[in-house]
């Protein structure tokens, strides 16, 4: 039995190297960063050194990470931020790794009755309940679930069993391939893993920006060989599970009503959707008035759930693209 002590670490795999995303090749740098958090009586300590030393920082960062991972490995990492300029639609939203398809549509599927996953015909997520409660106090833990059902639910084919399996933080460790409590990282408990609010310096290390509103990573299985499988042969990288991840630094609301706040329930629509195979879709459009200045008006064309940043738009309901991508992935279930 696994228990949690006054004084845990916070750690990334062993061996991250950060670059700066400059081309400059100078001598390497060394920095050592530390933070520290507190929840819950819980006191967390994170310490990393960062070398700069050139290239994509991100993208080198998850490659590392991929080194420390064994049997999986991440596949793509897709980022939710704030848009709110027109040059926002130009940021990099989704990181395709080494290996990774680049359909960012429906890249990664989960197989039915696949023996790495138990044989199961459903697919299984959990919640850190001890994380589930923002920094500005907004429980969420049955709002994850609520999107979860809209998933499961709500959707033109919802012939797949979406079901929440017991999770205790004190005796099954921290469902997380990336993090750790000062050890090796526990792995995943289940197909979606939803570690909950986590601090934003931990966002900041990964240097996902500080817009950064969620963070979801699909891990592929990978064979003897280190290659992502596709065991069906349809074309998509066979997914192991999910990780998503909800930043504690953002001031998070039930409605998204109040001026610079964000609606959880639409980001967690949105990540949950990355957890069941789906990409980004739609195209953000700016207004502009008669003499070429931006009117501050945003739009995304189609309107879905899984457009790439948040508006301020609070989105529930699912639209045309999201019918459509998740029974691509699903209509055939439990049979493919």
């Amino acid at each position: 039995m696994k228990t949690i002590k006054s004084m845990l670490a916070i750690a990334i795999t062993a061996g991250i190297a950060f670059t700066s995303c400059s081309t400059n090749e100078e001598q390497p740098t060394t920095v050592e960063q530390t933070a520290n958090y507190s929840k819950k009586n819980l006191k967390f300590n994170f310490n990393t050194n960062i070398v700069a030393k050139g290239a994509n920082t991100q993208l080198s960062v998850f490659q590392e990470i991929n080194k420390d991972l064994k049997g999986y490995g991440i596949a793509q990492v897709e980022i939710y931020n704030v848009a709110s300029t027109p040059d926002d639609k130009n940021k990099l939203t989704v990181i395709p790794v080494v290996d990774a398809s680049d359909e960012y549509r429906t890249g990664f599927r989960f197989i039915p009755n696949d023996a790495r996953r138990d044989n199961r015909d459903n697919l299984t997520y959990v919640t850190v309940s001890d994380f589930a409660t923002s920094a500005n106090g907004i429980a969420s833990e049955q709002i994850f679930d609520d999107m979860y059902r809209v998933w499961q639910n709500e959707t033109n084919c919802n012939n797949v069993s979406i079901d929440k399996q017991n999770f205790s933080l004190a005796t099954d460790g921290l469902p997380s391939s990336i993090l750790s409590f000062g050890d090796a990282p526990q792995g995943p408990i289940a197909d979606h893993n939803v570690l909950g609010y986590i601090p934003p310096f931990l966002f900041d290390a990964l240097d996902l920006g500080a817009n950064t509103l969620a963070v979801n990573f699909s891990f592929g299985f990978r064979d003897e060989d280190g290659n992502f499988t596709d065991i069906n042969g349809d074309g998509k990288i066979d997914l192991s599970h999910t990780e998503t991840w909800f930043n504690d630094g953002v001031n998070w609301s039930t409605d998204g009503a109040e001026p610079g706040s964000v609606d959880v329930a639409t980001v967690a629509l949105h990540e949950f959707g990355h957890s069941l195979g789906l990409g980004h879709s739609g195209v953000l459009l700016a207004s502009f008035d008669g003499n070429g200045d931006f009117t501050g008006e945003l739009n995304f064309t189609p309107v879905n759930v899984m457009n790439p940043s948040y508006i301020g738009n609070p989105k529930r309901d699912l639209a045309g693209d999201d019918n459509s991508i998740f029974c691509e992935n699903f209509s055939a279930w439990p049979y493919y």
